[in-house]
């Protein structure tokens, strides 16, 4: 019973959106943490937290129609047992959002409109044949990766910061090419339903050894950009957190090829984004 209790909350902290907001937040926080600033700005963490939370639980229940004809997958067969809940949650995170948005000004709600339209359409169909931007296959992983830097990275360096252009640029480029690595996995995982759907992703395109290769490209330049941030701010903790997290998603890319169990996806991968936060935490205390 007490198992039964503890996997049903699991499956609605990650089903739901709270665990990938609390991602996101740890990830623009980290942003602020490199220049010092992170207490001061938590609205704006906070906003990004529930924004993507609801957009992610959103995501779940439009994701059920594309994937009617996969009966057997255990993540959809979750979805739709919860699914009612996922409204709810989709909802009040949507309402949380909107309510820390109205502390904002109008300048600053136009800047959040590059990575956040794109994020908005990565989830609503509104291309012909009731497709979204995750339908594109490939380009889908660029998409992520630039939505989540300029609202995790480029914002906070650009409007909260007084940062040069040039570090807005290596720390926003920086943070796409990580989300970018971490989003590897996902697709690994989505190989069998975007071949149902005849989405052509890298994995699909490019086969296993060289998305291997693209990985490690990925994490090598990650490791230089953060580096670069680290020297500006003269904060050696976060190439370390970086270095660090970005070289253990490697062999976790070698692991989904084997691994079916979403928690593994869901809570180990997404997880990496609030493990960089504390690694920053902690070898930042010592150095």
């Amino acid at each position: 019973m007490t198992g039964k209790f503890i996997r049903d909350i699991v499956n609605l902290l990650i089903y739901g959106g709270g665990f990938i907001g609390l991602c996101a937040s740890c990830i623009t926080a980290l942003s602020f943490e490199l220049t010092g600033q992170a207490e001061q700005n938590l609205p704006y963490i906070f906003l990004i937290g529930a924004a993507t939370a609801a957009l992610y639980a959103l995501h779940r229940v439009v994701g059920l129609n594309k994937t009617v004809h996969l009966k057997t997958s255990e993540r959809f067969s979750i979805i739709r047992k919860y699914q009612f809940h996922i409204r709810v949650y989709t909802v009040i995170w949507a309402m949380i959002s909107l309510s820390l948005l109205a502390s904002f000004n109008l300048s600053f709600l136009l800047l959040l409109l590059p990575g956040g339209i794109i994020a908005f359409t990565y989830v609503i169909p509104f291309l012909s044949g009731g497709r979204r931007l995750r339908d594109l296959g490939w380009a889908k992983i660029v998409m992520i990766g630039f939505s989540g830097s300029w609202l995790t990275a480029v914002i906070p360096l650009g409007y909260f910061t007084e940062a040069s252009i040039q570090m807005i640029v290596i720390h926003g480029l920086e943070r796409m090419l990580f989300i970018m690595l971490l989003t590897i996995p996902f697709e690994i995982r989505d190989l069998h339903l975007d071949r149902s759907v005849g989405l052509i992703t890298i994995p699909e395109k490019l086969g296993r050894k060289r998305t291997s290769r693209i990985a490690i490209i990925l994490c090598i330049a990650v490791i230089s950009l953060s580096g670069l941030a680290a020297f500006q701010y003269f904060n050696l903790a976060y190439v370390i957190a970086m270095s660090l997290t970005s070289l253990l998603v490697i062999p976790l890319i070698h692991f989904s090829y084997a691994i079916e169990d979403d928690y593994f996806f869901g809570g180990l991968m997404d997880g990496l984004m609030i493990a960089v936060l504390w690694v920053f935490i902690i070898v930042n205390h010592f150095v």
